[in-house]
């Protein structure tokens, strides 16, 4: 980054912090797509696991509000809403923003507990919230 000057810097990208919201949208494209919904989770953890250097470079930026709106955003089309009605709706809004907040609070927390736990943890919360309705995650 120290080879380029200011005006080729502004010239990629409008505002300072450009670089960092590229850098978000790369992070969350490479989370592997994977059918089921609790594999997936476990992927999702992992995936920010094995970039928990950057997710930390991230935070320390003060992004959350941000990251957070984006990171929701990932979950819609990680987790996409099966049948809706305005019930699962709700449902689905609410989990996706526990899951999204969960794994926000996770990485600022610097990544204390391994990805497979933390995981596990989110899915079993998710179990206990859900009952024994629908044994889809969403």
């Amino acid at each position: 980054m120290s080879e380029f000057n200011r005006s080729t810097f502004f010239r990629n990208y409008e505002i300072q912090y450009g670089v960092l919201f590229e850098m978000e949208d790369d992070l969350l494209e490479q989370v592997p797509p994977v059918q089921d919904s609790e594999e997936r989770l476990q992927t999702i953890f992992q995936t920010f696991e094995a970039k928990k250097g950057e997710w930390e470079l991230l935070l320390s930026a003060r992004l959350e509000e941000s990251f957070s709106a984006k990171l929701y955003r990932a979950f819609l089309d990680w987790f996409p809403l099966r049948q809706p009605s305005p019930r699962r709706e709700l449902r689905h809004s609410f989990l996706l923003h526990g899951l999204s907040g969960l794994l926000v609070h996770w990485a600022a927390g610097g990544f204390r507990e391994p990805a497979q736990e933390i995981a596990s943890h989110a899915i079993q919360l998710l179990h206990d919230l859900m009952g024994e309705g629908d044994p889809s995650l969403i």
